[in-house]
């Protein structure tokens, strides 16, 4: 009998019992079978982490009151039973520190989007990319669902020929009432600028709608022109928005984001128009995308591989979206390629992947979120200064 490949352990920053992705990331790792959650560190407090890593049945031992000390005494620790890789769950102000924390310690890092709040952060954590060969993604899963996958496939293989507009909605409608002041966490640190960053709806879900319009497409952002606000009384940050975008080569596309849209659960819905015909989908129903001719003719096209079904309305009142099977199958199986990149590594191999998102992809987003930030800031008269160069930072050791 062949002997049973032993997990790769896991160690969790952020994510405590009361956490949304937390709970979401849990069952990702549980379904991915491969990986295991060992240890952790799970709230702002001491306290709070060792009752949240108690909630979910950690050894008391492995439960760390802050993260640097859980990588001081986990890189310490030999054989089976060390940790593998990091997943980060966080606010997006610790996915940064965390990560450098994590890379000091020698643990390859699965990130929560973003990969940092601002553009210092993003370039020194590219930096450090190219100063080692450390392993690293952020948790867009878009690439892992086998329509999005196929679709895309298509698109590059010039099935709708050249492009001419893409549009990625992203509408939520869980934050329309001030979640924030009644308790709710996953809300409160979403309208706090210290630990979202430059941007509420714009950061939270204009960001990874931009990632599917480059993704799928093939295309780059060549300029932006941004517009937001926060629609309900007494928000500080953005929770509506809508940013323009111009791609290299001449066509169109619009991402809009929104957190107040009330009744709207559906994830990302992308449209993507070409000479030959347009192409839609929508992450609620992500088994599918639907090919449509210039006739008006429509075809309903399958992902290749067994799909799960997501939940129309998956995102329920109170909650960001990806409470669902789909979803989770999704991240569930971006930790197995990330895990098989781990193995690949230890091996002396490359493990090649066009789907595990890589840091250049992930910069190319923070480029996104701080330049429609800055775009925000723009009163609406200043027209002549409302189109803004999309320039990703050419990155390079100093010295």
């Amino acid at each position: 009998m062949a002997k049973r490949q032993t997990k790769l352990k896991v160690a969790m920053v952020g994510g405590g019992a009361a956490s949304f992705m937390g709970r979401i990331h849990r069952a990702a790792i549980e379904a991915s079978g491969c990986l295991e959650l060992v240890c952790g560190t799970f709230g702002t407090t001491r306290q709070r982490s060792i009752e949240g890593g108690r909630a979910i049945g950690l050894d008391p031992a492995r439960v760390y009151g802050v993260y640097r000390d859980m990588f001081r005494r986990e890189s310490k620790v030999t054989g089976e039973e060390r940790v593998d890789l990091v997943t980060v769950v966080a606010p997006n102000n610790m996915h940064y520190p965390v990560t450098m924390a994590a890379f000091d310690a020698g643990f390859p890092v699965f990130s929560e989007k973003p990969m940092s709040c601002n553009m210092d952060e993003a370039e020194n954590l590219k930096r450090r990319m190219l100063m080692g060969e450390q392993l690293y993604t952020t948790a867009y899963v878009y690439p892992f669902y086998p329509a999005l996958e196929k679709l895309r496939a298509m698109i590059l293989g010039g099935g709708l020929g050249e492009l001419r507009r893409v549009d990625v909605r992203y509408y939520h409608g869980w934050m329309g009432q001030r979640l924030e002041t009644a308790g709710n966490r996953s809300a409160g640190w979403r309208t706090d600028a210290r630990r979202c960053g430059s941007g509420g709806a714009l950061v939270d879900l204009a960001g990874p709608a931009f990632f599917v319009a480059e993704w799928a497409t093939g295309l780059e952002a060549d300029y932006l022109s941004p517009a937001g606000h926060p629609a309900v009384p007494g928000r500080l940050m953005d929770d509506d928005c809508a940013v323009t975008i111009r791609f290299a080569g001449g066509a169109l596309g619009t991402v809009t984001a929104s957190q107040i849209a009330l009744g709207e659960a559906e994830g990302v819905q992308l449209s993507v128009y070409g000479e030959k015909g347009s192409a839609h989908w929508v992450e609620a129903a992500p088994e599918t995308y639907t090919a449509v001719a210039p006739d008006g003719s429509r075809t309903v096209v399958k992902g290749g591989r067994k799909a799960v079904a997501g939940v129309p309305g998956g995102g329920r009142f109170g909650e960001p979206y990806g409470d669902n099977a789909a979803y989770i199958a999704a991240l569930a199986e971006a930790y197995r390629e990330f895990t098989a990149q781990i193995v690949a590594a230890r091996a002396g191999r490359t493990a090649p992947s066009n789907r595990t998102v890589t840091v250049d992809q992930a910069l190319r987003v923070a480029t996104f979120n701080a330049t429609a930030a800055q775009g925000m800031l723009l009163p609406p008269e200043v027209e002549t200064a409302r189109w803004l160069p999309f320039r990703v930072p050419k990155v390079a050791l100093l010295g």
